[in-house]
């Protein structure tokens, strides 16, 4: 089967959206499926790059526009402008690709260009325009209701939840994210990344976080700050973020740095984080819910790291929330603990440094519930079984 993915976010970017779509792509074509990804060109966008950077073998076709400057302003997004390019640029690889089945997240305007004949899947982490008052609410509730729109999938049963009264007659399948199963490192190409890039090597405990950093704090970056300094003895890695995005929190760390255990990397490319993952002894999810407290829990977050961590089979410790709760379980695959209290945080990670058989049976636990929900080929199967337009005959590889 023919799939075009249909995207206009920016390749090759730190955005974590952006590695969400790579992944899938790269998991469609393992599946059997002849996969082309549409978005738009950012800096470094020559294929064999752009896949080496993402850490995916690179399967699928690609193709990437560029917006012209003028085009792409704030005068220009608020007429649409980028997106109504976009359009027209995809509908060109309609006729050239020609694909049975449209697969799209991060879109809208864009979704005008689809023809009817084809079946669409749309992929939702969040409420996006669906509960929205606004004229991009409307017109985004009118496509869903498009006969053409086969499927929503969504990555929590909590957002199903709410979707499903805007969107009564609508099939909603909860695929949850994956991750890809870890190659394997030799240890001497393990020592060597870790003496050219590990820091703080007076340490002999490590505990990392690896995604993207914002402003506000809702991925718990200050969190982990604050449980550094009640950790004297760890070492502390944050992995990924923009240079805005960290020199903010690197300041912020002041105030919490003085056993000098905190360290900030910056992004790194997809393919670096196997090796990162392989030098810690505890890995972090720290959500928080702090700038949207009005929001349910679990509406906005779709865990792109927790499928990761468990593949590597790492002792985790994540905040209690919904959206971790239905991925995780308390003393079993994790140790689940307030978002927001940093002692908290401080004694479980203790307890899994001092104690070596239980980060082993968590880790092993996790890396056993990853096995049996969270692979990519399980992925595609819950995303693709049972769509009606889909069962006229066609098939993988088709």
């Amino acid at each position: 089967m023919n799939v075009l993915y249909l995207s206009r976010a920016i390749f090759p970017s730190g955005a974590t959206h952006t590695l969400s779509i790579m992944r899938m792509c790269q998991a469609l074509a393992d599946s059997g499926h002849r996969v082309a990804l549409s978005g738009r060109e950012g800096t470094g966008a020559s294929s064999p790059d752009l896949f080496e950077s993402y850490g995916v073998r690179g399967t699928f076709d690609v193709h990437l526009f560029k917006i012209v400057r003028w085009l792409d302003n704030r005068f220009g997004r608020r007429l649409f402008l980028p997106s109504l390019a976009l359009a027209l640029r995809s509908h060109r690889l309609f006729r050239t690709f020609k694909p049975d089945l449209i697969y799209s997240r991060l879109t809208l305007l864009e979704l005008l260009a689809v023809p009817k004949h084809l079946p669409l899947v749309f992929e939702m982490h969040n409420l996006g325009h669906a509960g929205q008052p606004t004229l991009e609410g409307r017109l985004f509730r009118w496509i869903m209701g498009r006969k053409n729109v086969v499927r929503v999938v969504v990555t929590t049963n909590a957002l199903k939840h709410h979707l499903q009264p805007i969107f009564p007659d609508q099939d909603i399948q909860v695929a949850r994210l994956s991750a890809e199963h870890p190659q394997a490192i030799a240890d001497d190409e393990l020592t060597r990344f870790r003496d050219a890039n590990l820091r703080g090597k007076q340490f002999t405990q490590h505990v990392g976080y690896t995604g993207y950093l914002d402003d506000f704090g809702l991925r718990g970056t200050d969190i982990i700050c604050q449980t550094a300094s009640l950790t004297p003895h760890a070492a502390f890695h944050i992995v990924g973020g923009e240079p805005d995005k960290v020199a903010h929190w690197r300041d912020y760390a002041k105030d919490y740095n003085q056993h000098r255990n905190i360290f900030f990397y910056g992004h790194r490319n997809p393919s670096q984080m196997p090796h990162f993952l392989s030098c810690f002894d505890v890995v972090l999810a720290p959500l928080q819910l702090r700038t949207a407290p009005h929001a349910p829990d679990g509406l906005n977050m779709s865990p792109l790291k927790i499928p990761q961590y468990m593949s590597f089979a790492k002792p985790i410790v994540a905040s209690d929330l919904i959206a971790h709760r239905e991925l995780l379980e308390h003393d079993r695959t994790a140790l689940l603990v307030e978002a927001s209290n940093p002692r908290a945080w401080s004694e479980a990670i203790s307890r899994l440094l001092a104690d070596n058989k239980l980060g082993a049976r968590l880790a092993e636990a996790a890396r056993a519930a990853y096995l049996a929900e969270f692979t990519p080929e399980q992925r595609i199967q819950r995303i693709l079984n049972g769509v009606p337009a889909l069962n006229r005959g066609l098939a993988p590889g088709a």
